[in-house]
């Protein structure tokens, strides 16, 4: 039996997302908010619609069985001429007659922003590393045996090696995690590498090193920032 509901999500979806849930009305609301309002046949369907928001990333605001009188109305509104107009970004004017699109403002999960976060300060981290070579004497140290006031031993590089890995394992990490995990995880990781970072400005460091640090500290805070305001949901 064909039952109406109402799907309320975070954040405002452009029109032509409604193939996409299936044909369901989509509803702008002055609140910030998207209403995905229609007929669903169902649970599994419903449950689909659902897996599709949380696959878009979208916060779950609320779901709401309807009357079957406000979902005629529904199906009227959706019969009738639709015109959608907001003010945000990204946002589109339209009608059944006249249609005025502008560039879609796609919605990125959290957990891409900070995976690619963590991708921006690897390279940052690997580049450093790589026009160190170019400065004058740090190849003849290297053949001497010499990074800094540090034996080049299998210790050394053991170690080396672990600090370029925990970058690389997060930018996985950060998609692949449990939501608790994956907030924790990056809170204390990116703490950790800020004065590790610093560190890496003892002794000769030429003004490229004090800026690639720099941008490095700033995203470190940002991974900070964003996983500890985490959008927490309703259960």
């Amino acid at each position: 039996m064909t039952h109406f509901y109402e799907i309320r999500i975070a954040g405002h979806l452009d029109a032509h997302w409604a193939d996409w849930f299936d044909g369901m009305s989509i509803t702008l609301e002055e609140d910030g908010t998207t209403l995905l309002s229609g007929p669903v046949p169902d649970q599994p369907a419903l449950y689909g619609l659902l897996r599709k928001v949380r696959d878009l990333g979208l916060p779950l605001v609320s779901v709401n069985q309807i009357t079957v009188t406000l979902s005629q109305q529904i199906l009227n509104k959706k019969r009738s001429n639709t015109k959608m107009n907001t003010n945000n970004k990204g946002a589109i004017k339209m009608s059944t007659n006249n249609t005025t699109t502008e560039m879609e403002d796609i919605k990125v999960s959290l957990k891409l922003k900070i995976a690619a976060m963590w991708t921006s300060f690897m390279f940052l981290y690997s580049y450093v590393d790589h026009f160190h070579l170019y400065m004058p004497g740090k190849i003849e140290e290297i053949l001497a045996g010499k990074v800094f006031t540090f034996d080049i031993t299998y210790v050394f590089l053991m170690v080396a090696m672990f600090f370029v890995a925990i970058p690389v394992l997060m930018i996985f990490l950060s998609v692949a995690l449990p939501v608790k995990v994956n907030r924790w995880t990056n809170i204390i990781v990116a703490t950790i590498f800020i004065p590790y970072m610093l560190f890496n400005l003892t002794g000769v460091a030429w003004l490229h090193m004090y800026f690639a640090a720099a941008l490095e500290v700033i995203l470190l805070c940002l991974i900070i920032r964003y996983a500890w305001k985490w959008p927490k949901q309703e259960s």
